[in-house]
């Protein structure tokens, strides 16, 4: 794998929802909330392990049609209610084999909301870009329907 080339896969989504930075954060860190809106429709997570705190790792075994899947990594950076930045790594993925991806989201108040700026960078191919793109933009519209239930 030519780490110049992942290096340069990344994307970038931006949404704006109708809360606070601190509702917002905590929607995304803890894990009893994250597991009712993570994850597109056809992915629902089964156990979802979180410490969000520097150094912290995570889990979180997904259910998508009857196969498990399962996502880990470890949080480098937590600054409550703003940023996030974390490992992000499909585990038993032979495309994923010694890669680890980084996620950084940020959440900057606006008038009547927050906005959220994800980053995902370092992917293994453009079609694993572009997978993830669909898949963290579903997710996003499955965080607003929770949010605003």
């Amino acid at each position: 794998m030519n780490t110049e080339t992942t290096e340069n896969l990344s994307l970038e989504i931006r949404r704006t929802f109708p809360v606070s930075p601190e509702r917002l954060f905590s929607a995304w860190t803890d894990p009893e909330e994250a597991k009712h809106w993570f994850g597109p429709e056809e992915c629902r997570p089964r156990d979802f392990q979180m410490d969000a705190r520097v150094g912290g790792k995570y889990l979180i075994s997904i259910d998508r049609d009857g196969e498990l899947l399962q996502v880990a990594g470890e949080f480098q950076e937590v600054v409550c209610p703003s940023r996030l930045v974390y490992t992000w790594r499909w585990l038993n993925d032979p495309d994923w084999e010694g890669i680890d991806s980084i996620v950084t989201v940020e959440f900057t108040e606006q008038a009547g909301g927050t906005e959220l700026h994800l980053t995902h960078e370092r992917f293994p191919s453009a079609e694993s870009r572009t997978n993830h793109e669909s898949g963290w933009s579903a997710t996003l519209e499955n965080l607003g329907r929770y949010l605003t239930r």
